[in-house]
């Protein structure tokens, strides 16, 4: 074909596609040629500038400020929801959210971390199961048991929503001594689920803050004097009862020999990790979180997320 018919053709489809709103196929069909070359065709319409797009609406706010966050931040992705009027209302939609994000980066035969979250025992109702990926398994990365009072363990509704086989540490994550946690830890079955963190995939955590009313408190395991004395050591945030300072750096604490959980740096070697957070009350803790290099996803909503952007 000479250059001014293929020339010609270019022009011709892309009136076809752009004006007419005929489809590849049908163009093809038109004009006798393959898909293929229709194809070429309107990409080169693009490229030489034959078509040209003009978006008449500024760009969302919310996009845009998920983009100066990655950047920011220097992770790969941020999902922004609305705030809502209700606190509670907020959480619900951040963990909406949550649940989504998940879905789109379990694959087959991903293992699947997690622990305990308040905030993330609302994303359970908004898991299905009928499109989730199979052979997912779930590796819990911390004694199961809290509290009588603490129910924010996850793992098990979460395995029933994915039809997900389970790894279970069904274990306090705060044990008495040194000594009773490491004779924990050979216990046969202990032992070979502990076994299973290193080879976690994926994890979604939610990231707590430091204060004398935080879960940590609630739960029993930390007192307000406890939580006190980390503040004055620098301490912004937890994951998993690992604490880090707004830099990002690791702040040991009082009971880090008698907790039954996943090492911080067996965190940090988890390839994706999502942590997901709401309130300002937190943006101290998301910053430092997104710091210290262990988050690479984050779950937030509009309010709290332009918080985080604030020096």
């Amino acid at each position: 074909m000479a250059e001014n018919n293929q020339d010609e053709m270019m022009v011709i489809a892309a009136w076809l596609y752009y004006g007419e709103h005929m489809t590849h196929e049908e163009i093809a069909g038109e004009l006798h040629m393959s898909r293929v070359s229709i194809t070429r065709l309107l990409q080169r319409a693009r490229m030489e500038g034959v078509v040209q797009f003009t978006i008449t609406r500024p760009l969302p706010e919310q996009f845009k400020l998920e983009s100066r966050l990655k950047e920011k931040f220097n992770i790969r992705s941020v999902t922004i929801t609305k705030s809502m009027a209700d606190p509670n209302d907020t959480i619900k939609e951040v963990c909406r959210y949550a649940a989504a994000t998940l879905k789109k980066h379990l694959f087959r035969g991903c293992r699947l971390g997690v622990a305990f979250s308040s905030t993330l025992g609302n994303m359970v109702d908004f898991l299905d199961g009928n499109s989730t990926p199979v052979g997912i398994t779930i590796q819990e990365l911390a004694g199961t048991y809290l509290s009588p009072n603490a129910p924010y363990g996850i793992s098990w509704r979460i395995a029933e929503k994915l039809n997900a086989k389970i790894i279970s540490l069904p274990i306090p994550v705060v044990v008495q001594s040194e000594e009773v946690r490491d004779a924990m830890l050979q216990e046969p079955s202990i032992k070979a689920a502990m076994l299973g963190i290193p080879q976690v995939d994926l994890a979604i955590v939610g990231l707590g803050r430091i204060g004398r009313d935080s879960t940590l408190v609630k739960t029993g395991h930390f007192t307000p004097e406890m939580m006190s004395s980390l503040k004055g050591q620098g301490a912004v945030g937890d994951i998993l009862l690992h604490f880090y300072d707004r830099d990002g750096s690791y702040v040991s604490n009082p009971i880090q020999n008698r907790m039954v959980i996943l090492k911080w740096e067996e965190l940090q070697r988890i390839p994706n990790v999502i942590g997901v957070a709401s309130g300002v009350n937190k943006v101290e803790a998301i910053k430092g979180a997104l710091r210290s290099g262990t988050v690479h996803h984050l779950v937030t909503d509009m309010e709290t997320a332009m918080a985080v952007m604030m020096d």
